[in-house]
């Protein structure tokens, strides 16, 4: 992160909870979607979704023993403005799950353009993700906040866990954000490759 980085942090003061699993957030709304009919064949949907480009951001949270913790995700959706809420998507066989759930709360770590190393190594099985990531505390949680590579943050409280399918979508509370407003480009991700925005503009600009 840059002196450039603009912070936006609520009133309220968000504290990481302490305690094994699920039984440290009880307040935590939990339930279950219905399982439906698949009309569609599996591969088909995945390389349908493939044809989505989405933004790349590192889901950060601490473990039981206070270790970070974090997975390379794409299914990151504003959820509300008023008040501010956003949604990811886990799959519940992730180990970086418990951790959010310890935690009670996570941090999105947006990636910039020139970072798709730090995304595989997040979607890596590799035990020490963090031995040769630097970063700092998020002003409200306390959660890993990765330097450099990342241009923007969301730091959240756990609100709402609804497991879906082979994923669980957790909803947050939006306690502190920040920007680099003077960063260069996202890294994108679309068909199974990396890219970043282009830079064509239109006819006569």
């Amino acid at each position: 992160m840059t002196s450039n980085l603009r912070i936006e942090q609520g009133t309220e003061h968000m504290a990481v909870r302490p305690g094994p699993g699920s039984a440290a957030i009880p307040e935590v709304f939990r339930t279950e979607v219905p399982g439906a009919a698949c009309r569609v064949d599996g591969a088909a949907f995945r390389e349908t979704m493939a044809s989505l480009p989405t933004a790349v951001s590192v889901v950060t949270a601490l473990d039981a023993d206070g270790v970070p913790r974090g997975l390379t995700c794409s299914a990151v959706c504003s959820v509300s403005a008023e008040p501010p809420q956003i949604l990811i998507c886990v799959n519940q066989r992730n180990g970086s799950l418990a951790a959010i759930r310890h935690s009670g709360a996570f941090v999105v770590n947006i990636l910039g353009a020139g970072h798709s190393q730090i995304s595989n190594l997040f979607a890596s099985p590799a035990a020490e993700k963090f031995a040769e990531v630097s970063w700092h505390a998020a002003p409200s949680s306390g959660l890993p906040v990765l330097d450099e590579s990342a241009h923007a943050f969301l730091d959240c409280e756990l609100t709402a866990d609804i497991t879906a399918g082979s994923h669980s979508i957790l909803v947050g509370a939006v306690h502190a954000c920040g920007a680099d407003l003077d960063a260069a480009h996202p890294l994108l991700y679309w068909r199974r490759a990396y890219g970043t925005w282009l830079e064509d503009a239109l006819p006569g600009e």
